[in-house]
């Protein structure tokens, strides 16, 4: 069994396949945005979008905001570069409107980066194949022994890699590229529930303390 698996392994057939589609995908999309892929393909491993450190945060930012006011709380920023300009915005601003463009303009943004990102392996597991398909093309070219070669090793050997190529592109078309932007897709989503969860009830904790500062001013009007 192990002899047959590594029968299956063509370090040569692999690599014509890998840097195909590498270089293919760059050229269709870009070295900005196949790097950027790469980076959300990371993220599916590390993790991006740190819950509990962002909920901390704007815990804290609402403590500091109800203690000291919007002026003078300085708060740590939550590590989310979105939730840090929500909060930032409020503390320089004080106002809620502000936050409601600022959340539908990084939304769009994150929007867009994972739609890249998932296109970029999208585009990637389509080009695998037709590099398999090249490297079938270039272990047919090799059928031919050479003068002096062995005739039935040589042709084994290209038989070889015609086939292995092929195989290798639709394993990393559907194995590697398309589940991978899939992946991308899903996580994008689920941070972005995240992310809104934790903005909705941000602004949700700032109402109430502005309804509660504004009822402590009309009290005091009234017994004054």
């Amino acid at each position: 069994m192990p002899h047959a698996i590594m029968s299956l392994f063509d370090p040569g057939a692999l690599g014509i396949v890998a840097a195909g589609t590498v270089i293919g995908t760059a050229a269709r999309c870009g070295w900005r945005d196949f790097a950027a892929a790469l980076k959300a393909s990371a993220g599916l491993v590390h993790g991006s979008f740190r819950l509990e450190a962002n909920r901390k945060a704007l815990a804290q930012a609402i403590s500091a905001i109800q203690r000291d006011g919007h002026r003078r709380a300085d708060p740590a920023l939550p590590p989310d570069r979105a939730l840090a300009l929500m909060v930032e915005t409020y503390l320089r601003r004080g106002v809620m409107e502000p936050i409601s463009h600022i959340r539908r303009a990084e939304r769009s943004l994150d929007e867009a980066r994972r739609l890249n990102a998932a296109q970029v392996f999208v585009w990637a597991g389509e080009l695998a194949p037709v590099f398999g398909l090249v490297g079938t093309l270039l272990g047919f070219t090799q059928l031919a022994a050479p003068a002096g070669a062995d005739a039935t090793a040589t042709i084994m050997t290209a038989v070889s890699t015609a086939v292995l190529t092929s195989l290798y592109g639709a394993l990393i078309a559907h194995l590697i590229c398309f589940p991978l932007a899939g992946a991308i897709e899903r996580r994008g989503l689920a941070e972005e529930q995240h992310r809104e969860a934790l903005a909705d009830w941000f602004m949700a904790q700032i109402k109430g303390s502005e309804a509660a500062t504004q009822a402590y001013r009309a009290h005091l009007r009234e017994v004054s």
